[in-house]
């Protein structure tokens, strides 16, 4: 086969183009500090990048979901803690009420501070978090969850409790969701009294009250019996947001060492060795500058003259 001027002209060129472009890519590479410029440049390390930062920027979501879930189960906490501690001084109250030496001025002054607990009760049950939402009215937030005008005792806690029995549930990983709202109806309600019967923490103040305005020592006894079931009840749904924070603290664990791994994945994949780039860069050009001289010397050999 003749090898024709334009033949060796043609394939010289192109090597050189081509020697350029590596070059080129190389010092574009080192400029970006990416290791893949586009996805030509590596189909399947490119592919492998996005599955990684698709499931980097989900538990991202997922660990600003812990973040909502942790401040509303705050706000519980706190109010729960000031429910057990209103009923621990209606239990003092009603202890003190059910002397016998006490007379019935005494009794009812003891009840007047009872009022302000059963207030005080109401004005927890109220509470909202953060984002302007009742803590303890389940879904239904257009008004609040608990009546101070309408007597638990007349109309039962169902006619006082205008919230509903559901609870908020927020993904905090893949599958894995946390129930992380309390309807009043959960705490407030859902006990027993001394005898057995479905009572709540407002009928249970209104009865300790009227018992001690009336100068009743046979119900005042019960409500001390029955705040003491009231306190059960309160601890034990306290002791249940507690658990849930324990499991919002160690997911934010698992997620943020799962982030890390994830992140140093994608540093192997995405940025570059600078110091095999800077080693390419310079072969690259010693390459290229070789192969211009060499060029340049073919070009002005006599024999090759000759055979233009």
């Amino acid at each position: 086969m003749r090898v024709t001027n334009s033949t060796i002209f043609d394939r010289i060129s192109s090597q050189l183009v081509a020697q350029q472009s590596r070059l080129a890519i190389t010092q574009e590479k080192i400029s970006s500090g990416k290791n893949y410029l586009r996805p030509s440049d590596g189909p399947d390390a490119v592919a492998a990048l996005d599955r990684l930062e698709s499931t980097v920027n989900q538990s991202e979501q997922y660990l600003k979901n812990l973040g909502r879930v942790k401040d509303k189960l705050n706000f519980q906490e706190t109010a729960i803690v000031s429910l057990n501690d209103e009923l621990i001084r209606c239990k003092e109250l009603v202890l003190q009420g059910a002397n016998g030496t006490l007379g019935s001025e005494l009794r009812a002054t003891l009840a007047i501070e009872l009022r302000s607990i059963y207030d005080s009760a109401i004005a927890i049950g109220n509470q909202k978090d953060l984002d302007g939402s009742y803590l303890f009215s389940g879904y239904k937030q257009g008004t609040p969850p608990f009546s101070s005008s309408l007597d638990p005792l007349v109309f039962g806690f169902d006619g006082m409790y205008a919230g509903d029995d559901e609870s908020q549930r927020i993904n905090i990983d893949q599958g894995y969701g946390i129930e992380i709202g309390m309807p009043g109806s959960a705490l407030f309600s859902s006990f027993k009294d001394s005898d057995g019967n479905k009572t709540d923490i407002f009928s249970l103040l209104k009865s300790a009250i009227n018992g001690l305005e009336n100068n009743d020592q046979d119900a005042i006894q019960k409500s001390i019996d029955d705040v003491n079931l009231s306190l059960t009840h309160v601890n034990i749904k306290l002791a249940q947001v507690g658990s849930k924070m324990n499991v919002v603290e160690n997911q934010v664990n698992v997620l943020e060492d799962r982030t890390t791994t994830l992140e140093m994945a994608i540093s192997s994949i995405h940025d570059l060795d600078y110091v095999k780039a800077v080693t390419d860069l310079k072969n690259q050009s010693i390459a290229l500058e070789a192969g211009q001289a060499s060029f340049a010397q073919i070009a002005n050999l006599t024999l090759f003259n000759y055979i233009k």
